[in-house]
């Protein structure tokens, strides 16, 4: 299987939005990842993919190519396949299958899970 992720590198700043400290809004990179770690998790769910391992490490490979170099830390992460699972008209308890495997008890991550599932994107 082999998918060809591409990230358009020419991002133009013509609008200088100054970078705030707060990281309450993803860059450009970190939005770009989550937009097509979200797509990539409603193919997934919709195909019937149960294997967690496979997930997982395509995770990986999605956020090396997008430049993301802790992903199983960034809440973003947890945020985008949430949204995913939701889109792809995955079932309460499908979603808590994803949030065990994913979410690893980390309260956190289960947490953005549930933001991305039910806030809409």
């Amino acid at each position: 299987c082999s998918i060809s992720w591409s990230v358009s590198k020419s991002v133009r700043s013509s609008s200088h939005s100054s970078d705030s400290s707060s990281s309450s809004s993803p860059g450009a990179a970190e939005r770009a990842y989550e937009d097509e770690l979200s797509d990539y998790t409603r193919a997934y769910a919709k195909s019937g993919g149960s294997d967690f391992q496979t997930f997982q490490a395509d995770l990986a490979k999605l956020a090396r190519q997008h430049g993301i170099t802790n992903w199983e830390e960034y809440l973003g992460t947890y945020t985008a396949i949430g949204a995913g699972l939701r889109a792809a008209n995955v079932s309460e308890a499908g979603l808590l299958a994803y949030e065990q495997n994913l979410a690893g008890g980390d309260q956190r991550k289960a947490d953005a899970i549930q933001k991305g599932y039910h806030s809409g994107g």
